[in-house]
């Protein structure tokens, strides 16, 4: 088996029986391979301790539009450091070549803080280019659900996007 491109001195064998599984189990361990003493032993089952599933965390995520190139997810983290309880910020990229798509999302853990944001920041600049900032849906933070992979939300987000900022929060 392969960690990586190094080799971590293991491997798995399936043997067509039980009766040659014991012979090369009797027959290689102890076994000099290439100066390598070898060591056979038949494989355990790991027992796993069942995982209790928390409950899903509300995030409400902020779309944040028009991302220099140059942005990272740090250099947005730090952004919006002035801000409560920020969960998260992810820049969303493109896949082949990967780099930046220009926007990426910020996540609260309250709306009235991803609102307080919007307030604070919206139209700011960031690396030379004024930001535009959109409420999304609350979401529950769930792993199936990563925001980097939440597509759907991303489109909805950049089909909203249009050079008129966007209606006050207050607004429906």
């Amino acid at each position: 088996m392969y960690n990586g491109s190094r080799n971590r001195g293991l491997a798995f064998v399936t043997m067509a029986s039980e009766n040659e599984a014991v012979a090369a189990l009797n027959h290689l361990n102890s076994y000099d391979l290439d100066g390598r003493v070898i060591k056979v032993e038949f494989a355990r089952s790991v027992k796993k301790t069942p995982v209790t599933e928390a409950e899903p965390v509300p995030k409400y995520n902020v779309f944040v539009g028009n991302l220099s190139r140059r942005v990272r997810s740090q250099d947005l983290r730090e952004f919006f450091s002035g801000s409560e309880n920020v969960l998260s910020a992810k820049l969303i990229y493109h896949t082949n070549p990967r780099r930046p798509a220009g926007y990426g999302f910020i996540s609260f853990s309250s709306k009235e803080d991803a609102e307080a944001a919007i307030a604070t920041y919206n139209g700011k600049k960031l690396m030379g280019r004024p930001i535009r900032l959109i409420l999304g849906k609350v979401q529950a933070d769930d792993t199936k659900d990563k925001l980097n992979g939440n597509e759907q939300m991303s489109n909805q987000m950049m089909h909203q996007m249009s050079p008129v900022l966007p209606k006050s929060i207050g607004e429906e």
